[in-house]
């Protein structure tokens, strides 16, 4: 390509869908933290476990593979009220 073909980028194109970011936490450490919504598939890849997550907020397209120890399982989970225990 030549670079005087090169055109800026305007956005998406009109009825184009677009998926806006999830809601966003930010640790003490100040590092970015995205909500996990479900667990797609799982598999071992270089002797790592990893995770398929589908985000909150975000589109199925927008998966991600995961290593393991990234997953925050307790986000997944809601606690049982005491009178259940």
């Amino acid at each position: 390509v030549n670079v005087s073909r090169v055109k800026p980028y305007l956005g998406p194109l009109p009825g184009q869908p677009v998926s806006w970011p999830g809601p966003i936490q930010v640790s003490e450490e100040h590092d970015e933290e995205y909500k996990v919504d479900y667990i797609v598939a799982s598999r071992i890849y270089r002797w790592q476990l990893q995770y398929l997550v589908h985000w909150k907020g975000y589109e199925e397209h927008e998966h991600t593979w995961e290593p393991a120890p990234n997953v925050d399982f307790d986000s997944l989970f809601k606690p049982v009220p005491e009178n259940l225990t």
